[in-house]
């Protein structure tokens, strides 16, 4: 069942792709996101606890569209935020802040787990509770920062991520393209 999210992600992912090439919205959708992903981890700590039945399958298929939202509108945006000449280094730079990201998180999600598992075993609730708990306040902080990133795209880029980049028009029969290096 956990593989849920990464398959909705791959399916869905190139048509929300589509879409941000042809409505852009990029920073809205980073915002949509973490609300998405607020309310899947949401209901996932407040269901009850089942050990036979498939409840967990809507918050893992939202979680899926939050994932495959976010991956689309934010990997996007970075060619619209930088100079041409530097986009590889900043694709190189998102990546290796998501991959810290990747290798800090689990570490806190297992002392998470390993701190509250024996005090919620004990008592009553869910061991799971403050890992939900943990993701909430992760996409917590990321709307915070998406709508941040909202305000100065609006406010000082002349909303370059809501935009669309038009093509160029093809060259005329007796038209040939030069290059201007």
């Amino acid at each position: 069942m956990f593989g849920i999210p990464y398959i909705i992600s791959a399916i869905s992912a190139p048509f929300l792709g589509m879409f941000i090439d042809r409505y852009g919205k990029r920073a809205a959708l980073c915002c949509l996101s973490s609300v998405i992903l607020i309310c899947a981890y949401s209901m996932s700590m407040m269901m009850p606890q089942c050990d036979k039945c498939h409840n967990e399958v809507y918050p893992l298929v939202a979680t899926g569209i939050g994932y495959s939202i976010y991956a689309s509108a934010i990997w996007g945006s970075v060619p619209y935020v930088v100079e041409p000449h530097t986009v590889g280094t900043a694709f190189g730079l998102t990546t290796a802040i998501q991959n810290v990201g990747l290798v800090v998180a689990p570490t806190i999600v297992g002392v998470i787990k390993d701190k509250t598992t024996t005090a919620m075993t004990a008592g009553h609730g869910d061991k799971y509770h403050f890992v939900f708990a943990f993701f909430i306040l992760i996409n917590l902080i990321g709307l915070g920062l998406n709508l941040t990133l909202y305000y100065i795209d609006v406010t000082h880029n002349d909303s370059v991520l809501d935009s669309v980049e038009k093509e160029k028009p093809a060259p005329s029969n007796g038209e040939q393209e030069t290059d201007e290096n």
